[in-house]
């Protein structure tokens, strides 16, 4: 399936996310669900998750949520995150997971990047701890064109 073959080749080319030991637990159209083990080696200095770590895990998500919504069309696509937001709520505490989506119309967007060769648009994120406390939230702008 197109969705296991994106998360494989995410998993190869990104070697900070293998680092972090961040897992890619499903993608699907325009959606995607990530989680990060607790560990010790990712904590700040309050003995919780490094905010670094908890970007990095939505920043993950984003991505994957993208290439799921562009599935089909992705392999041929340069994607780049252009800006990103996060806004933290609480201390996240323990094993963290996030939760990426597309917002809109992925029709409307697929056709605008027909039409102009390249489109820009946010992807976004919830951060949530072990307890499911939401500890942040995120908003990553992509921006995809053709591979040149």
């Amino acid at each position: 399936m197109v969705y296991e073959r994106i998360k494989q080749h995410m998993m190869e080319t990104l070697p900070l996310v293998r680092t972090l030991g961040i897992h890619i637990d499903s993608i699907g159209p325009g959606t995607a669900e990530v989680s990060m083990p607790d560990d010790s080696k990712l904590h700040n200095h309050l003995g919780t998750p490094h905010a670094g770590a908890l970007f990095t895990l939505a920043e993950t998500a984003s991505g994957a949520a993208m290439a799921g919504g562009f599935a089909e069309l992705i392999m041929g696509l340069r994607p780049v995150a252009k800006e990103s937001r996060i806004q933290y709520q609480k201390v996240a505490k323990g094993a963290t997971r996030a939760s990426g989506r597309v917002p809109g119309d992925l029709a409307a967007l697929k056709a605008q990047l027909a039409a102009d060769g390249k489109i820009a648009f946010p992807v976004n994120v919830d951060i949530f701890d072990q307890e499911g406390t939401l500890a942040a939230q995120v908003t990553v702008d992509w921006y995809l064109s053709a591979k040149r």
